[in-house]
């Protein structure tokens, strides 16, 4: 597998394609975004141990002049046995505006496939707590996606979201009364999506939760071909997504929904670990009226109170 900047693998917007890194960890495989992926380094020579850090924390190091933490992915994910750091790779990664590095035993390739392939967890794996996002079934193995953003969280915090940190934004969503105002969320994280309809319905809005693109996809669906249905905005207010999800990802249903006559004028927000210039220009491609990084929480309340007039814009 080439090793290297990710550029040149780039997708285009709303084709609901995603490529992957394939990677192992013992006798299991696992997969991150190539969108998340940095570059891929064998293990460097120089990593600084850090006192009083995370048992799963390697240390840092300095990477080009950037001082970037590496998480040793096997320990973890529960691996007991030493990490043979001659053979190790890192796989170095950039989202929520933060770079880290994973160590992991052997990188092995690169996948193109839909989010249609992938599936979410099921029974202990789907749990809010859990780190598995997803699964690939491929005809010889399984390949699980992980929640990058909750493990780096875990291990560094406050490089993530938090339900402690996010209880800080009523301050910010004070005397604008949102009751009567409805927002639908696409999000595959049980721990994410915990915090975001928390503090969204703390702010005053009403939520209704999806864990895929494709469930709130067929909810539009649903209220569209309803007796009586007249507009979309008799029932739901605005859309906030992330991008990564199984069956149908962010910028798909965004895409769909711009493209749809009844919904079109919907408003769609972008909430994303994965927002970067690059990415910007996608959202805007399939038709996303606002895109916001994770973990800002209050900023996307703020954004949200924007887009559905409550604020008027300066």
């Amino acid at each position: 597998m080439q090793k290297g900047n990710k550029s040149d693998i780039l997708l285009e917007s709303g084709t609901n394609e995603l490529e992957i890194v394939e990677f192992g960890i013992s006798g299991n495989i696992y997969g991150i975004n190539v969108a998340k992926v940095r570059e891929i380094i064998k293990y460097p020579d120089h990593v600084i141990s850090l006192p009083d850090a995370h048992p799963s924390s390697e240390g840092i190091v300095d990477l080009r002049g950037k001082i970037v933490p590496i998480i040793n992915l096997p320990k973890h994910l529960g691996e007991t046995s030493e990490l043979d750091k001659s053979t190790a790779y890192v796989i170095i990664s950039e989202f929520n505006n933060f770079t880290v590095g994973f160590c992991v035993h052997r990188v092995e390739r690169i996948h193109r496939l839909s989010w249609t392939q992938i599936e979410p967890p099921i029974g202990a794996l789907s749990s809010e707590e859990g780190v598995v996002t997803a699964i690939i079934k491929f005809d010889d193995k399984m390949v699980l996606l992980l929640d990058f953003e909750k493990i780096t969280s875990d291990v560094n915090p406050g490089t993530g979201m938090d339900l402690g940190k996010a209880d800080d934004i009523e301050a910010r969503v004070t005397n604008l009364d949102r009751t009567k105002y409805t927002v639908l969320i696409a999000e595959d994280s049980g721990y994410i999506l915990k915090i975001i309809v928390k503090n969204l319905q703390k702010a005053g809005y009403k939520v209704l939760s999806n864990t895929d693109g494709q469930q709130a996809w067929d909810r539009l669906q649903a209220l569209i071909k309803s007796d009586g249905f007249q507009t979309i905005n008799d029932h739901i207010d605005i859309v906030v997504s992330d991008i990564e999800m199984p069956k149908m990802d962010g910028l798909h249903l965004i895409k769909n929904i711009k493209t749809t006559p009844a919904l079109k004028d919907l408003p769609c927000v972008v909430f994303s670990s994965l927002i970067t210039p690059q990415m910007e220009a996608k959202c805007k491609s399939v038709g996303a009226d606002a895109q916001i990084t994770k973990p800002e929480m209050g900023g996307m309340i703020e954004l949200v109170d924007k887009m559905t007039a409550l604020v008027p814009p300066k």
